[in-house]
């Protein structure tokens, strides 16, 4: 069971449950090889570990390990309490032809053990087969995940395999994400890893994951290096395994978070090693070789712990995009990666929150292809058709985010027809979107250096009636009905917010406070991202001008959200696929009738895929006290 948190984009934090309790993810599964224990489980658990993985093929072909698993079980084996994945020996099987057990026998043996995660035998696909090579193997691949007929109490991991093409990775997603699959790893990805392929790995990762049950954990076999990590969260990964804390500490390679040195060429360990403190350099080089192999795993494995929480901390944050851009330039591969990452824009944006709790950072050119600018460009090229003879683009002196336009410019949108841009990054802008998310929100050495990133709540808590003694347009009602174009996509806004309406905004700076409409509060524009949060009454009213940002709920959830308590996700029964994360969202009872609004916390497309957790916060219900 998968019960989400906390995201950004395409990641996410969230628990994820399994027989012997439950995990944080992004997580990694460090690599337990039972025969040569390296580090003790209670040194690995200090560093943050929560669960592990080790091999059910050494297990069973090793006499003894086999004996004891199958009396005490394997967490007694591991003297472990917690989650414990098993693999199958499927790369054993790659590497040496063939192994001596069967898929159903293996899945078997795993679940009589006690494995919390059992893996069936898949087909490993290496980059360079053809394409009718990869498709036989996702094709057997499911054929091996559909003999597995009762799981019993463990979980079936079912791998995504497809090589490095795209459309054999997606149907590989769909495929695995039917039936009895409960956790999904992605395969195949170890020699693209080991040679740098980053871009290519982008390909598989994100294929894999927008066609993957977004329900279902989707685990990167292998890929538990630091320097890769926070890109594979980016796109999606939720787990990670591996045993290169390990590998590299025979090596005398000292892992960071963006590559590894040799411990012959450091001269200092990190503040946030294990080892910071207890060892100088060159006492950790003088320690015998088994002694330093085993202090060395410990630092390697504390950077990966390290990396893990500035990731989850990066999604709280909703900065990772920013983090992974930054990080993209400390290697050409990772680079190349990022690069390659914007190709997906368009496919991404549908999972972009509407704003973010942060500024937006705009470094270069290719912060152009980033998800919410997209967005913001497609909204562009919407409104500017039609209006070639209309168009007046603003200079760069009047551009006004925070503070009140002059009398002269008011005066001369009031009585013009003219529909007013600014030339933002190469986006036509219409002046009503210049306080919203991400135009007044952006952090850039560019043209408007110096901008503030947003605004913090005024202290100015005047606000005045606009005067309609002039007639023409009200610019503040003209930019209510802007904003709310762009954020729920109507295209007559006049129908939210009809002439009558009378909008409050700050004298200081202009911004507005509130939609009112005989007197009744319809919404308020909060003041970091520049949209609206709805009343019930205009959320109501909202209800009579689109059938769009609604979820429909069971009578005994709608219950309880008339009066103002959040929705949880297995109480939905239906949802517009195009909701927006943070967007506004209307909650109806089974007739249809508005309970309640609030804030989405997902993407519409996956409000049913979860049966655990919030899937919207509740600000109004209809019969809240």
């Amino acid at each position: 069971m998968f019960e989400p948190l906390s995201r950004d984009g395409l990641a996410k934090t969230a628990f994820f449950y399994t027989p012997h309790g439950k995990i944080s993810t992004p997580n990694i599964l460090p690599v337990i090889n039972p025969n040569l224990a390296t580090m003790s489980v209670s040194e690995m658990k200090r560093l943050g570990m929560e669960g592990l993985i080790t091999n059910s093929y050494i297990i069973r072909r090793t006499d003894k390990l086999r004996e004891k698993a199958e009396s005490s079980g394997l967490h007694r084996l591991i003297g472990f309490d917690g989650p414990i994945m098993t693999d199958s020996g499927t790369f054993q099987s790659h590497v040496y032809s063939e192994i001596e057990y069967d898929n159903i026998s293996t899945f078997e043996f795993q679940k009589k053990i006690g494995s919390d995660i059992s893996t069936i035998v898949d087909i490993f696909t290496e980059p360079n087969f053809s394409w009718k090579q990869a498709k036989e193997a996702v094709l057997e691949t499911k054929r091996r995940l559909d003999e597995i007929t009762d799981a019993g109490k463990t979980i079936v991991a079912g791998p995504i395999q497809g090589s490095v093409y795209p459309d054999l990775r997606r149907m590989s997603a769909e495929l695995m994400s039917t039936g009895i699959s409960g956790y999904l790893p992605v395969g195949g990805v170890v020699p693209l890893l080991e040679n740098y392929r980053y871009d290519a790995l982008v390909d598989v990762i994100i294929n894999s994951r927008l066609y993957a049950h977004p329900g279902k954990p989707l685990h990167l076999f292998g890929g538990g290096h630091p320097m890769f990590m926070g890109m594979s969260v980016l796109l999606g990964i939720d787990m990670f395994d591996s045993a290169s804390y390990v590998k590299y500490a025979r090596d005398d390679r000292v892992l960071m978070s963006d590559g590894s040195r040799d411990l012959s060429k450091i001269s200092l360990l990190p503040w946030w090693s294990p080892l910071y403190g207890k060892f100088t350099v060159k006492e950790l080089s003088d320690l015998p070789k088994e002694e330093r192999i085993h202090e060395l795993s410990i630092h390697n494995l504390g950077a990966i712990f390290n990396e893990l929480n500035e990731i989850r901390e990066r999604i709280h944050e909703q900065t990772l995009w920013q983090y992974v851009e930054g990080r993209s330039r400390s290697h050409p591969a990772l680079y190349r990666a990022f690069r390659r990452i914007l190709e997906y824009g368009d496919v991404l944006e549908p999972y972009e929150d509407l704003s973010k709790k942060s500024p937006f950072f705009f470094f270069d050119e290719l912060s152009r292809n980033h998800p919410a600018i997209i967005r913001l460009r497609k909204f562009s090229d919407m409104a500017v058709r039609n209006l070639e003879n209309q168009m007046k683009f603003l200079d760069q002196g009047d551009w006004h985010p925070g503070r009140q336009h002059s009398p002269e410019f008011l005066q001369s949108y009031s009585i013009s027809d003219n529909a007013y841009f600014h030339r933002w990054h190469d986006i036509p802008v219409p002046v009503e979107l210049e306080e919203t998310f991400p135009v007044e929100q952006l952090v850039t050495t560019g043209v408007f250096e110096g901008q503030s990133a947003g605004e913090s709540e005024e202290n100015d808590d005047a606000s005045d009636p606009v005067d309609r003694s002039t007639g023409g347009r009200d610019p503040y009602l003209e930019k209510a009905r802007m904003i709310f174009r762009y954020q729920f996509g109507v295209e007559d806004p006049s129908d939210m917010f009809p002439d009558q309406c009378q909008v409050t905004h700050s004298r200081k700076t202009g911004r507005i406070r509130g939609v009112f409409l005989d007197g009744t509060l319809l919404g308020t524009v909060r003041a970091h991202d520049g949209f609206f949060t709805l009343s019930i009454n205009g959320a109501e009213r909202m209800m009579n001008i689109t059938d769009r940002h609604r979820i429909s709920v069971t009578e005994e959830s709608a219950e309880f959200n008339r009066k103002g308590l959040n929705v949880f996700f297995k109480f939905i029964t239906s949802a517009d696929p195009g909701i927006i994360p943070g967007n506004e969202v209307l909650v109806t009872d089974p007739s249809g009738e508005l309970i309640a609004v609030g804030r989405a916390n997902v993407p519409g497309r996956e409000m049913r895929s979860y049966s655990r957790g919030v899937a919207v916060r509740v600000r109004a219900g209809k019969d809240a006290s």
